[in-house]
């Protein structure tokens, strides 16, 4: 469900998510593997650098199996799993994007009053926009932030420096568009991760260009990929155009729902207690 839901994982990612140890995830990435259900990638890299983990992904079978499990018609999970394969140009981005939330799990999975509750990938943003015959900028990665007094709702834009501005001026004018006056908008955090201090100076540009600070809209933050390899995702390393940055805990949001927090994304025995996963309800 995982790998249908995000597309692309490592052996590392998968491994923080649901397994305590290397030995018990390798045994069982190589069961399924052998029985056809996923296509396994070693990662090629050049002598004396660190080798990277395999990369992982639905194979046809296994979107079929998938399918079959869950009692639903099994050819849009054979469509994903073709997809993925396909367009696998997108691969890196898509991994760097996938552990930016594998971390927010991992960083959360020993605090007893915060969480990652949901993780959406892009493809299931898309599914929802489209059931709701709404359009909307679509994300990285949408997630929902339990902290012990609000649920902060994620959208992730992880920006690799290989865009056009004008394909970034479309993002944020689309979330803005999107969220302007929307009731309850600001509970909906944009965060946008630039590869360098610089990049992130020409988005937060942008942002203050098209966003109009005095309506009720989505709120806009930024940060380097230096800044959250020095103090992870949690940390106070999030500009929003104020003179300090902040972190997550500390965005606005919803209310608290009676979501079980120990049912988070990446705490022990998680699955268990969410037969839907985490891009479920």
């Amino acid at each position: 469900m995982a790998l249908d839901s995000y597309r692309y994982l490592d052996r590392t990612q998968i491994q923080t998510l649901f397994f305590t140890g290397p030995r018990s995830c390798q045994y069982r990435l190589r069961w399924l593997v052998h029985h056809g259900l996923m296509h396994s990638w070693r990662v090629v890299m050049r002598p004396g650098r660190l080798c990277r983990a395999s990369i992982f992904l639905l194979s046809r079978r296994g979107a079929a199996a998938l399918a079959e499990w869950i009692d639903d018609e099994p050819l849009a999970y054979v469509r994903r799993a073709e997809h993925a394969l396909e367009r696998r140009f997108h691969l890196v981005h898509q991994l760097e994007a996938n552990q930016f939330f594998v971390d927010l799990a991992a960083v959360t999975r020993g605090l007893s009053d915060c969480g990652l509750y949901h993780w959406v990938g892009e493809h299931g943003v898309a599914n929802a926009y489209a059931e709701g015959d709404e359009r909307g900028s679509i994300p990285d990665g949408w997630g929902r932030l339990l902290t012990p007094d609000r649920e902060v709702l994620i959208h992730l834009e992880w920006d690799r420096g290989t865009e056009q501005p004008r394909r970034l001026r479309a993002k944020v004018v689309g979330y803005a568009a999107y969220f302007t006056d929307r009731p309850g908008a600001r509970a909906n955090q944009v965060l946008f991760v630039a590869p360098t201090e610089e990049r992130e100076r020409q988005i937060l540009s942008l942002i203050r260009d098209y966003v109009d600070a005095d309506r009720e809209c989505s709120r806009f933050w930024t940060t380097t990929t230096a800044f959250i390899a020095a103090s992870g995702p949690l940390g106070e390393v999030w500009a929003g155009g104020g003179s300090r940055r902040v972190c997550m805990k500390a965005m606005d949001g919803l209310p608290r729902s009676e979501r079980d927090v120990d049912a988070s994304i990446g705490k022990p025995g998680w699955w268990l207690r969410r037969p839907g996963g985490g891009a479920g309800s």
